[in-house]
């Protein structure tokens, strides 16, 4: 029978408490405060202390700290009863405390804990049968190594965490099937374990370690060491006990996860490479070697990466350029439109494409989905070395990032369109001025002119001035026609046909019927056969500008080159030119009405500035792009990408 000092301020807890250590057989005195019980500790030395944390005057962790300084008390077990921290909390453990009981409790898991910690200070026979049971009863993992590095013993607690086989194992043997490591995932030699540090003489106390489950889950512990020594002081063995803090611990490392993505933010979320550093931000700290988003191209709907992050000395991922809707993990969380966890690659129903199987040894993996609105635009991958089972706090990080990531996509998308609306609308306004008074100009004072010229002037000596007249209001309605039936497309109100065009005939025969000047001459690369839904004299249209706008630019006796290739289910149709190419600055405005540049302004090439403008409007009705590439030293490349399926 042994004596216990029971310290609790809550009557009712304490009638509970007390009345569980008499029926376990043992004797119970009871302080309302921390002082008091103190006081009895010092009085009665009792063979244990179960103390509340929440305690007036003194708290229970005071009074823990208060017995481990007292010399002839420090050897005293306390056990805490906590409703106001967490059981992992590090205070806790720092006070030098044997056990935890957190409230609310029942009365069975109160009476089975207090009869383990009772049955550990209880005097036991010399007898292996009772040391087990003592150690099985503790939920604290316990393993014990001799100096020949063989492990002498293994409690159940620890058995059930990492699998470990029963005694005998060597100590090199253990620590690589559990791939012991430091707190943040570094390697930790086996000299700095904390059992091998205590196999020389030294003590280890709360030490913060990694290991793997036998499932490959990734556990957090805080563990103690010590050397054993017999009566001469020879150290013939270590023993480590490790208590779980994984819960904690993940905890940390969302939040972790959170503060850096939103550092990313905080930062400058429209600068170029936001996206791949959100997902750095997410891969560090969560220890994933892989990230990867992609994003729905709108053209050939499929999804295209966009942002990557692969840890440094990785090697590449051998996945494709894209993906369609259902293909691989990207393109499953896309036609879901929820997240998706594989806890294990080789066991799992998600489709993953097999050369990335065949070339990873990575454990598990996972995709969220990424929206605008209430639409799926892309999603985020990832991939683990450890096994990753669903979990709910997790998701809930991840839906969240991969929803500011869909609204920072967005709103960089936005500003691009509004910037370039004003500055265009801008623009506009200007040349659209410039355009139609330098005609009015001409037919204003050339009428003025006729005015002036007396009646009886012969109309051959005035021909010349009807036709700059004649000329210049030609010029104009040409581009009045255009700029209303640009307008028109835009708005709308001019529908397109939709039937099956047969691309390759419609461009062999743009090719055929250029209208070639100064020896330019026009060549097909390459036409694959390929058809795509649209209207084919706006498409023909197309090709004409583009082909013409070429054989424009391009100097004498040059070569212009046309090709037509199928690329991933989208036609990829293209023309280049050798003439003097566009300066950079100028490339990006070269597809809004009525631009034209220096080049063809100061050379005096006729034109409207409404070519490519059309043929932009045109391809975007289609689900198309169109892009230009120049370099003033090699001429220009212009490239449209047309989908092959509505």
């Amino acid at each position: 029978m042994a004596l216990v000092v029971l310290a609790e301020d809550n009557e009712d807890h304490q009638r509970v408490v007390a009345e569980v250590v008499r029926r376990l057989g043992h004797d119970v005195v009871v302080a309302s405060d921390g002082a008091r019980a103190l006081d009895l500790v010092r009085e009665r030395r009792p063979a244990l202390v179960v103390a509340d944390v929440d305690m007036p005057w003194m708290s229970g962790i005071e009074l823990c700290a208060a017995i481990r300084e007292a010399p002839e008390l420090a050897a005293t077990p306390v056990v805490l009863i906590t409703g106001f921290l967490l059981p992992g909390d590090p205070s806790l453990a720092a006070a030098g405390a044997v056990g935890v009981v957190a409230k609310p409790f029942s009365v069975p898991a109160l009476t089975e804990s207090l009869r383990g910690y009772l049955a550990a200070i209880a005097p036991v026979p010399h007898s292996r049968a009772m040391l087990d049971a003592v150690l099985d009863c503790v939920d604290t993992g316990v393993i014990a190594f001799g100096t020949d590095g063989r492990m002498l013993l293994v409690n159940r607690a620890m058995r059930e965490a990492l699998g470990l086989s029963e005694p005998g194992a060597r100590l090199s043997a253990v620590g690589a099937q559990v791939r012991v490591r430091k707190g943040d995932g570094t390697p930790l030699p086996e000299e700095r374990w904390p059992v091998t540090v205590a196999l020389r003489g030294e003590n280890v106390d709360q030490a913060t370690l990694l290991a793997d489950d036998p499932h490959g889950r990734v556990l957090c512990f805080t563990v103690n060491a010590r050397p054993v020594r017999d009566e001469d002081g020879t150290i013939v063995a270590a023993v480590s006990a490790a208590h779980d803090i994984t819960a904690g611990h993940r905890t940390r490392q969302y939040e972790e996860c959170k503060d850096a993505v939103l550092r990313v933010l905080a930062t400058d979320p429209d600068a170029p490479g936001t996206a791949d550093r959100l997902l750095t931000a997410i891969g560090t700290t969560m220890g994933w070697a892989y990230l990867r988003l992609w994003l729905v191209d709108e053209v050939t709907d499929r999804l295209r990466l966009v942002a990557a992050h692969t840890d440094a000395g990785e090697p590449p991922l051998p996945l494709p350029s894209s993906f369609v809707r259902g293909q691989g993990l990207a393109g499953q969380c896309w036609e879901r439109g929820e997240l998706i966890w594989v806890p294990d690659v080789d066991s799992s129903d998600v489709r993953i494409p097999p050369q990335v199987l065949a070339a990873t040894k990575y454990r598990s993996g996972g995709a969220v989905p990424v929206r605008s609105g209430g639409r799926v635009i892309g999603a985020v991958t990832f991939v683990s070395r450890s096994r990753q089972d669903p979990d709910p706090a997790l998701g809930l990080l991840l839906t969240a990032i991969a929803a500011v990531i869909g609204v920072v996509h967005e709103h960089q998308r936005a500003e691009g369109l509004s910037r370039h609306l004003a500055a265009a609308t801008d623009e506009y306004m200007s040349l659209a001025g410039h355009e139609l008074r330098t005609p009015l100009t001409s037919i204003g004072s050339y009428i003025d002119l006729i005015a002036e010229t007396p009646d009886d002037t012969p109309f051959g000596e005035v021909r010349d001035l009807f036709e700059v007249v004649h000329r210049n209001s030609d010029r104009l309605r040409i581009l009045v026609d255009k700029l209303l039936d640009l307008a028109s497309l835009e708005s709308g109100h001019i529908p397109l046909a939709c039937e099956a065009v047969d691309l390759t005939a419609l461009v062999g025969d743009s090719v055929k019927e250029a209208a070639t000047a100064r020896g330019v001459t026009v060549t097909a690369s390459r036409l694959d056969q390929i058809t795509v839904p649209g209207d084919h004299a706006r498409l023909r249209q197309v090709a004409d500008a583009l082909i013409g706008n070429a054989i424009k630019f391009s100097p004498p006796d040059a070569v212009v080159t046309v090709s037509l290739a199928e690329n991933a289910e989208t036609a990829v149709f293209a023309v280049t030119d050798c003439g003097a190419g566009i300066p950079a600055v100028e490339q990006t405005k070269l597809f809004r009405r009525l631009y034209r540049g220096v080049n063809a302004r100061h050379t005096g090439i006729p034109g409207s500035g409404l070519g490519l403008a059309l043929c932009r409007v045109v391809v975007e009705l289609h689900r198309g792009t169109i892009a230009l590439t120049s370099h003033e030293s090699t001429g220009t490349t212009v490239t449209v990408r047309l989908p092959q399926k509505v």
